[in-house]
């Protein structure tokens, strides 16, 4: 049977939703490849790049490398391209690599940072809106910072003191929420006074998160940011920006090395020339199934849009938000009438399959405000939502990966204290301390085998198997190998001779133990130093491949 090519471009939050998804659904069905094409080999988790501009993460920790996530979807093909166009009557997408013939065609390209044509924002500014804006951002402020806390010059060093965000929408309130923290942590690299850090965020608008229909949680956010020292600007219309600061439309200025704009949001501008009818901030308009439109109004059959690609007025819910939701919502509907089409499923239209279940906005790690399931809600709370929002998706698109290594590094690896427990979980402590109690626990549980212990040799055993699951967790924890799964199963030897013998305060002692030890103990003068990373690498590589930069699955 001749194979059929179902062309996914673009690698964001809709394509990789609506790949996962057809790769499910045609599992069985051999004759369909599903192939991704993206200009990266990774997915960005693009509503978390705040937190890599402000150095609150790594970079790594918004990036998933597409072979991690397609690695046991066999169907999924991946090529690392540019997209060049789109012949309709050959069905074919030009790509970099060359023309990639389709059966069906899901155009999910992105958007990109919209300054509405404001002079000198690309010159003399920063945007958000790609892993390369983030990290641009990150070495900048860094840098600038470090060069006024040496500026002998008043005017000079305000001005590179300055960090200005222009646009109160989820992006600006989520970056300025994260200066606020790392505001703290460069005036003590720098040795600077906190408040000769100025923060201003610069809003056209009379209000600030003008998305929420709760201004309740509005005004919630404003007071924290400005209880935290930000110079919140409502009304300020900024007409340009040049290498001294941001120029408003009253002619008055604020002289700043540092303007990031995130005030708008827009399709990528090289899909103009596509041949489709474009909406609002040039996406492509798609009828009620998601096909997308043509410029004589009428829909291209085998072609879908989702994302930030997509211009698409629902009747009960409005225009499709570029927020994660809004693309899941599009690319569930694409990919449900892509199957349609195929003979798998019955149509659907978008209004039959949007789940829309709220906002939350984190204004920093440590506050956040949200709209979730009709509550309404602020503060510690919200941030867990927040978080669980974010693991909600990595399960949609079936990571366990993801999910791990997301809840590393937003709980257990944040310095600082930039996490909703304000640092009070992270393992980023120096676990050398911890090796002289995980070296006394393993010895215990060897004398106890044998033994040794005195009077205590009562409460556990000398003989048979649990004597010898004794030994090995001592043993094992006495040279720091495999210090987590044994720290387990000595909580599990401890509540097994509590349950057997009967009660004494060591089990007690011996619990609390075992669980502190789990914090890497065994990196410690330990062979888990050594073990672990092998461990990781190669059972993550028989799980999930290997990342590479480039991929090219179609020759496969």
């Amino acid at each position: 049977m001749a194979e059929k090519n179902i062309v996914i471009v673009g690698a964001g939050f809709g394509g990789v939703f609506a790949a996962k998804t057809l790769s499910k659904k045609l599992k069985s069905h051999k004759e369909y490849n599903i192939i991704l094409i993206d200009k990266h080999s990774y997915f960005t988790y693009m509503t978390e790049l705040h937190e890599v501009a402000s150095k609150r993460v790594a970079p790594k920790h918004v990036q998933e490398d597409l072979e991690h996530l397609f690695y046991q979807n066999k169907n999924v093909k991946l090529l690392t391209a540019e997209v060049n166009g789109i012949d309709k009557a050959a069905k074919i997408v030009k790509t970099t690599h060359g023309d990639v013939s389709y059966e069906k065609l899901i155009l999910a390209v992105g958007g990109q940072s919209n300054d509405f044509g404001t002079p000198g924002v690309k010159e003399h500014g920063f945007e958000l809106w790609s892993m390369e804006e983030s990290l641009a951002i990150r070495h900048h402020v860094e840098s600038i910072i470090g060069q006024g806390a040496g500026e002998l010059d008043p005017a000079k060093r305000e001005q590179m003191l300055t960090i200005a965000v222009v646009g109160s929408g989820f992006t600006g309130a989520e970056l300025m929420g994260e200066f606020i923290e790392q505001r703290k942590v460069l005036a003590d690299t720098y040795k600077l006074d906190e408040s000769e850090i100025k923060l201003v965020l610069l809003e056209a608008a009379p209000t600030i998160l003008n998305m929420l229909q709760d201004r309740r949680l509005a005004d919630k956010a404003l007071k924290y940011m400005t209880d935290n020292g930000v110079d919140l600007r409502l009304g300020a219309m900024v007409t340009g920006v040049d290498e001294n600061g941001v120029i408003f439309k009253d002619g008055s200025t604020l002289p700043t090395k540092s303007l990031i704009w995130t005030a708008g949001v827009k399709a990528k501008s090289f899909i103009s020339d596509w041949g489709f009818k474009y909406g609002r901030g040039g996406r492509i308009e798609a009828d009620d199934y998601m096909h997308a439109t043509l410029e004589d109004d009428k829909p291209a059959e085998d072609i879908y849009v989702v994302g930030d690609t997509l211009s698409y007025v629902d009747e009960k819910t409005g225009p499709v938000p570029q927020t994660v939701e809004g693309a899941e919502s599009a690319a569930r509907a694409a990919s449900n009438n892509i199957l349609a089409d195929l003979g798998f499923a019955k149509p659907k239209t978008f209004g039959e399959v949007v789940s829309y279940h709220g906002y939350a906005v984190s204004i920093g790690s440590h506050y956040t405000v949200a709209s979730l399931m009709g509550l309404n809600f602020s503060g510690f709370f919200a941030s867990l939502a927040k978080h669980g929002i974010n693991l909600f998706f990595y399960s949609q698109i079936r990571s366990m990966y993801s999910i791990f290594h997301y809840m590393l590094d937003e709980f257990f690896r944040t310095a600082n204290g930039r996490n909703p427990f304000r640092g009070a979980v992270s393992r980023l402590g120096n676990v050398l301390w911890s090796t002289p109690l995980r070296i006394f626990l393993g010895l215990f549980w060897i004398l106890a085998a044998l033994g040794k212990v005195g009077p205590l040799n009562d409460l556990f055993w000398q003989h048979g198997l649990a004597s010898f699951i004794e030994i090995v967790t001592g043993a094992g924890l006495l040279v720091g190998l495999m210090t987590w799964p044994l720290a387990l199963v000595s909580i599990i030897l401890t509540i097994a001779a509590w349950a057997s013998n009967g009660f004494d305060l060591t089990h007690w002692f011996l619990i609390f133990s075992s669980i502190a030890v789990m914090n890497g103990a065994g990196r410690g003068f330990g062979l888990d130093f050594y073990v672990v990373p092998l461990l990781q690498k190669g059972l993550g590589g028989l799980w999930y491949g290997k990342a590479k930069s480039l991929y090219d699955d179609l020759d496969k």
